[in-house]
């Protein structure tokens, strides 16, 4: 009968002292730990011990530790070093033994996608189970894709089956996602979930995706978290999704110039777009807004636009340099005029002052 939680000493044995401080010598064997298996899961040391022995247990070794195992699984499984003694117990023991260990996860696949630690023990049973052994988790992640995009931690495993999964698991992950994509994109972690779902892999599957993402540029570009999936289209995306997001962005330049999201997305578009793209955007930042000043001048002022504005002088042609330069120069000449008069205004005045 496995040891309960309830039952594990508050304080090391003397076996895992003796280990800890290398009282013991490198014959210790699996079958050796007795009934001190789970505290060595949790121990750094010990656990590194375990996966050690685990990568070349023999069945009767195999059997000692499962036995240890047995009721524990999901204890370990939300424990920094226990985790990862779950992750190699599925890695190295047979078909049965892994049924038992995957059954113990399966009544908790949604609290362990969202546990910091469990969500590897999670990820670890897509990678080796069986397609019979791991469908009961995989549907349990179908019904909650929404609530584990957009979780720290649970938003990892949907990556992870996106990336590894099957096809047709794959395809239902996306059909969830479309529903979603706007406020998804918007979010801290639900981003990353669509940058995933944009994968070259998808191919067709993408594209319901990219519609959305399409008709909403504007008010992804000009947040902190959906710049990302923008950016990520315009680095890894066709060409005509890229154009259409720099149609998307002509317009808008000088009223969001001052933007940090916005402006990593025209920083990109200066690195991946075309030679037309890049000369269109340029041309919008050298344009006369009607108040006689380039926008360029007033990104200038900005952190972020300055960035921008350097960018577009490294990969202007000549005749767009020279136009930027003469527009910068210029304004820096009125500057100093301006400094200076207003300078001389001042101390006149205050001569005046000084003869009352």
């Amino acid at each position: 009968m496995a040891s309960t939680s309830s039952n594990w000493p508050s304080r090391p044995s003397k076996l895992l002292n003796d280990y800890r401080n290398n009282r013991i010598g490198s014959n210790l064997q699996l079958t050796d730990l007795g009934d001190h298996v789970l505290e060595f899961a949790l121990d750094p040391r010990g656990s590194r011990f375990i996966e050690q022995k685990l990568g070349h247990a023999n069945p009767t070794e195999t059997a000692h530790l499962m036995d240890a195992l047995r009721g524990n699984v999901l204890t370990l499984s939300k424990n920094l070093y226990g985790s990862h003694v779950i992750q190699k117990a599925l890695e190295s023991v047979d078909r049965m033994s892994q049924i038992e260990i995957s059954n113990e996860l399966s009544a908790h696949v949604i609290p362990l996608s969202r546990h910091e630690y469990g969500n590897w023990a999670i990820r670890c049973v897509l990678d080796n189970c069986t397609e019979h052994q791991k469908r009961p988790v995989l549907e349990q992640l179908h019904d909650n894709v929404i609530t584990l995009a957009t979780d720290q931690h649970g938003n990892f495993v949907i990556q992870h089956l996106i990336t590894h999964g099957l096809p047709e698991d794959r395809e239902r992950i996306v059909r969830s996602l479309q529903e979603k994509v706007t406020s998804l994109s918007l979010h801290e972690y639900g981003n990353r979930v669509i940058r995933c779902a944009l994968c070259p892999s998808m191919n067709t599957q993408k594209r319901p995706v990219l519609e959305q993402l399409h008709e909403n540029v504007l008010s992804l570009v000009t947040d902190q978290h959906g710049c990302f999936v923008i950016e990520h289209v315009i680095e890894h995306g066709l060409l005509e999704d890229r154009e259409r997001i720099v149609r998307s962005l002509q317009g808008d330049i000088m009223k969001n110039g001052h933007l940090n999201s916005f402006c990593s997305v025209i920083y990109k578009c200066l690195i991946f777009g075309t030679t037309e793209q890049k000369n269109a955007l340029t041309d919008e930042v050298c344009a006369d807004n009607g108040s006689g000043r380039p926008p360029l001048l007033e990104m200038m002022k900005h952190r972020f636009g300055n960035t921008v504005v350097q960018k577009m002088l490294h990969v202007a042609d000549s005749a767009r340099r020279n136009k930027m330069m003469f527009a910068i120069k210029t304004a820096q000449l009125k500057n100093t005029k301006n400094r200076s008069s207003e300078s001389f205004n001042t101390v006149q005045a205050r001569q005046q002052r000084g003869g009352e």
